[in-house]
């Protein structure tokens, strides 16, 4: 089985955003103005984004913005959970935010989900409840330096 793990660019949206809608939590709602042209900002000007393809195919894909150390996705289409994908395309992306200077990212998620397992267990540190009640997390860049110490 083939696995690549690149920088996204634009023609990669709409596979990205079909990723997105095929998710089992965190789910785009109807009053949700996440939509393909959203990406585009995140992708080129503010951030980069990371795809993941399998046999040629994008099934996950995560996206940070460089200015403020902000998570914007991590995404991992249903089909193909439980296979580390969610990790090995977060990677790349954490390492190029520290890259550009960064001393501190973070992210929110729905409390209590797989989700928040997975941020816990890849290294991110729970900080509390935001004022909406998702879960906060942050990654410092000595944590980055730690995990690859350890």
């Amino acid at each position: 089985m083939k696995i690549i793990v690149r920088q996204a660019v634009r023609e990669d949206i709409p596979a990205m955003h079909r990723v997105r809608k095929a998710v089992r939590e965190n789910k785009l709602s109807v009053h949700t103005r996440i939509n393909e042209e959203s990406y585009l900002p995140y992708l080129e000007t503010i951030g980069r984004g990371w795809v993941l393809e399998e046999e040629g195919v994008i099934v996950a894909f995560a996206i940070g913005e460089h200015r403020t150390g902000n998570i914007w996705a991590v995404f991992v289409h249903q089909d193909y959970e439980g296979r580390g994908y969610g990790r090995k395309v977060q990677e790349p992306m954490i390492a190029w935010l520290f890259s550009q200077g960064l001393s501190r990212l973070y992210l929110t998620t729905g409390a209590g989900t797989r989700a928040q397992g997975f941020y816990s267990a890849t290294g991110w540190t729970f900080t509390g409840l935001d004022a909406h009640g998702d879960a906060a997390f942050e990654r410092l860049r000595h944590d980055l330096a730690q995990d690859h110490a350890a």
